[in-house]
């Protein structure tokens, strides 16, 4: 999908390491960059995994959901699991697209990218036209199979320093501290509910204990007496 006056906006992107335990690759090989977020004039193209290398650019979706995919060449696939079906937007397009805005942002031809989806949740089912790039197993397998040196190894050094130097200006978000339930509650308790019931003072409750004895004191005397006037 190509983005209106994409040559007149400036790219950038965020990019960040990101661990992918079912891809065994040789990390001095394979330059892996994580998820890349590339903003452009008509928005942001968010990228799952980039990997460089001397074989090409390797733009990767994953999908981590179970169940069966019907492949559609439209632009929804149908997913099927516990007897439900939802539609969700067609992978392959949707990688393609990534692709191309990574394309732009490097500005590179489209023959240094490979793409690929891949469903990694295990029990997996793909029905339909599905394309060799859309697999359920043998991820590294596929990314081994490009054999064609396209860029040398001073080019991939520039590409991966390119796309960390855009990713410079906006790095990307962090999941919030969780703070436990009992914390949450507090920081959001209105003030008028706190107000209302004033924790008690070391002062206060000096004086309470004071309160208490002397009540007792005079009970224990008046017990006293009314046994000697008997």
């Amino acid at each position: 999908m190509s983005h209106p006056n994409s040559a007149t906006q400036p790219h950038h992107a965020e990019s960040s390491t990101e661990d992918m335990p079912w891809l065994f690759l040789d990390t001095q090989v394979y330059r892996r960059l994580g998820r890349v977020s590339i903003r452009h004039s008509s928005g942001t193209t968010r990228v799952r995994h980039v990997i460089v290398s001397n074989y090409g650019i390797f733009v990767l979706d994953e999908n981590s959901e179970t169940g069966t995919f019907q492949a559609n060449p439209g632009l929804n696939w149908n997913h099927y699991r516990d007897e439900l079906s939802h539609e969700i937007p067609n992978p392959v397009r949707q990688v393609a697209n990534q692709a191309h805005a990574l394309q732009e942002a490097l500005s590179l031809p489209s023959s240094h990218f490979n793409t690929g989806v891949f469903f990694t949740g295990g029990h997996v089912y793909l029905k339909g036209e599905v394309p060799d790039n859309v697999i359920s197993q043998g991820y590294t397998e596929y990314v081994k199979s490009f054999k064609k040196v396209i860029l040398s190894d001073a080019q991939v050094e520039e590409i991966v320093i390119k796309i960390k130097s855009l990713g410079a200006l906006a790095k990307p978000a962090h999941k919030s501290q969780q703070h436990p339930r009992g914390a949450a509650h507090a920081r959001h308790a209105p003030a008028h509910h706190a107000a209302a019931h004033p924790a008690p003072t070391p002062s206060s409750m000096k004086n309470l204990a004071y309160g208490l004895v002397a009540l007792l004191l005079g009970a224990l005397v008046t017990s006293l007496i009314v046994s000697w006037l008997n």
